[in-house]
């Protein structure tokens, strides 16, 4: 694994104790070095064989099971935080819930236990690369191929919110892509264990979430499945465009954008999309958590988007650079090929659930033709109306005569 990939898990500002370990080789053309000499840990039925990533949370190791014959990631509590018992317990408990989820598209958890006092998961090992790691090389991935990856997301959620389970902190980071193209989201309620037992403002803590908060997890009030949904929606923002929404210097700074704007979705960034897909992300990323859809909703409606089919050939599909470099505004013309990108022309009209809350650069878009309408019919009032006066007028005149 080279130099630069495994420091890319080292500052406390980017990555936690609780993102699943994968190797973050963010190609699978990237030269492999010689193997790392291996560690001499166990955890329960687990053999250590390199370090991953370490983090102010804890650590991420990659290990062989013996039982099982598989190798594993194993995630551990940092000894600072270990100490606090109830956020021990805590950890331990949100770990065993997430362990009920058997799902394609979510990192099975194999195993919840206590090491010397130190709290460990061992977890399924993905063999390619979390998002972050791509986005980081690679900047913004291919526009359809990242709708295909929110869809499989969506589906893991679905099955986990069918089941009570709200994940609390869907970013990059937490989603990894396998080789052969596989999508799994890693992590899920682990993050009010770590929240629970650290403070906000710790440095580094919040700062890679805050990106992706919802304006209700932004304000501090009692979260459910459809916060979820706004950060998937940020999440497919930052894959699409190369960055997320909005910066600042601080987790409080950034979260006030949330909770104060309109997630803005420009023509230049988002016009190579169908119109049905940038509909979509506006409704994932309303505001008001009752305007945004299911995550069922969110599935089945990119599952029709894309074609049907949301499976990734490979994790090449995301690196084909097809998004906004290739994006060019269409010339106006009187009459458009049918055949122009999108948003070149008045795009349909969102499903009616979705209309509420649309920002105002798209809000005029779906009612152009209908405005022209009536401009024609309020000018053709206008000229029936001089007509009468007109005929009034030299009517009185011959009758004055």
């Amino acid at each position: 694994m080279p130099d630069d990939d495994a420091n890319d898990f080292k500052p406390v500002d980017e990555h936690t104790l609780l993102e699943v370990g994968s190797d973050s080789a963010t190609s699978p053309q990237a030269n492999q070095p010689p193997a790392e000499p291996e560690l001499n840990l166990k955890f329960g039925q687990v053999r250590v064989t390199r370090e991953l990533g370490a983090g102010g949370m804890g650590k991420v190791y990659k290990g062989q099971h013996l039982g099982l014959d598989v190798p594993v990631a194993v995630k551990t509590m940092s000894e600072a935080l270990a100490r606090d018992a109830m956020g021990r317990q805590r950890f331990l408990r949100e770990a065993r819930t997430a362990a009920k989820l058997d799902h394609p598209n979510i990192v099975r958890v194999l195993d919840v236990a206590e090491e010397s006092g130190i709290p460990y998961i061992t977890m399924e090992f993905v063999d390619g690369t979390d998002l972050s790691a791509l986005l980081k090389k690679h900047g913004p991935l291919d526009g359809m191929a990242a709708l295909k990856v929110v869809a499989q997301v969506a589906d893991g959620l679905s099955h986990a919110h069918a089941q009570g389970i709200v994940h609390r902190d869907i970013k990059p980071h937490n989603i990894f892509v396998a080789k052969d193209g596989r999508v799994k989201l890693g992590d899920f309620g682990l993050a009010r264990a770590v929240e629970a037992t650290t403070e906000l403002t710790m440095p580094g803590a919040a700062i890679g979430t805050a990106h992706y908060m919802s304006p209700e997890q932004s304000n501090g009030h009692e979260l459910d499945q459809r916060s979820d949904i706004y950060s998937l929606g940020i999440t497919a923002w930052h894959l699409i465009t190369g960055a997320p929404p909005y910066s600042g210097t601080t987790p409080v700074s950034i979260a006030v954008q949330h909770v104060n704007n309109d997630v803005p979705y420009e023509r230049e960034k988002f016009g190579h999309l169908p119109d049905a897909a940038v509909y979509l992300l506006i409704a994932m990323t309303n505001r008001d958590a009752n305007q945004r859809p299911s995550a069922n909703d969110v599935r089945d409606q990119l599952t029709q988007i894309v074609g049907g089919n949301v499976r990734l050939k490979s994790l090449d599909d995301l690196l084909k650079h097809g998004s906004v470099s290739q994006y060019v505004p269409a010339a106006p013309t009187p009459n458009p090929p049918s055949a122009i990108p999108a948003f070149s022309q008045p795009p349909m009209q969102p499903p009616m659930h979705m209309r509420s809350g649309i920002p105002p650069q798209y809000a005029h878009q779906g009612t152009t033709s209908s405005s022209n309408k009536l401009l024609w019919i309020a000018l053709a009032v206008v000229a029936v109306m001089i007509l009468l006066f007109g005929g009034c007028a030299v009517m009185i005149a011959v009758a004055n005569a």
